[in-house]
């Protein structure tokens, strides 16, 4: 590749401004290959013999770095400032991390929401399994006669359709308190609005959740 003068400006003004030892395989790396190797040691062995930067022979290998008098270094008091800058941007930085995780939390709660539709249709199947459940349990208890299997299978469904009930059940505290925390109103005036109907409007006994 040519020395050309924005090849030469390229390596010289990356040299300065990170300050830092590089051999030629160091700069043509860091450049992500827009120099070669070959390109990069002819550079920096121009810039060296110019003066323009500094070299040493490390071992087998040759190192180039800028000249520090040439260095801007700030003072105590520039350097107390930036310092109390990198401060300040490394407090907000943590704060508005912090304020994006809860923010990605409750959008994750919320997306993976039902829909009210969804969630009436399935608290209204629920309900309707859990009287139905309940009903079977009477008529046990009542002693009519069922087989032990039967039973069982009837006490698992019952037990089954609460722990759902009462899942769904949270998950719409969640997203309701959610949503109330930034509507003017209260969030039954919402729920009134759309049309939506709890357990509670609907007589459902909801005491059977209190161990869930």
């Amino acid at each position: 590749m040519p020395c050309c003068t924005s090849v030469v400006k390229l390596v010289f003004d990356y040299l300065v401004k990170t300050n830092r030892p590089y051999s030629a395989n160091d700069i043509s790396s860091q450049l992500h290959n827009q120099v070669t190797v070959a390109a990069a040691k002819k550079i920096l062995n121009d810039l060296a013999d110019e003066g323009r930067i500094s070299r040493k022979n490390n071992n087998k290998q040759q190192i180039f770095y800028p000249l520090q008098a040439e260095i801007e270094v700030p003072n105590v008091e520039e350097a107390e400032e930036e310092e109390e800058t990198i401060k300040e941007m490394e407090s907000r930085l943590t704060k508005l991390k912090d304020e994006n995780k809860a923010l990605s939390s409750k959008l994750h709660s919320l997306t993976n929401a039902l829909t009210d539709d969804q969630m009436r249709e399935r608290i209204a199947k629920l309900t309707l399994e859990v009287n139905e459940n309940d009903q079977r349990l009477k008529q046990l208890r009542a002693g009519e006669v069922i087989s032990p299997q039967e039973k069982k299978k009837i006490d698992t469904e019952h037990a089954a359709m609460i722990k759902h009930w009462a899942t769904r059940k949270r998950i719409f505290k969640n997203v309701s308190d959610t949503i109330a925390e930034g509507y003017p109103k209260k969030i039954k005036d919402l729920f009134d609005e759309i049309g939506i109907e709890t357990d509670e409007d609907a007589g459902a006994d909801t005491s059977i959740l209190a161990a869930r």
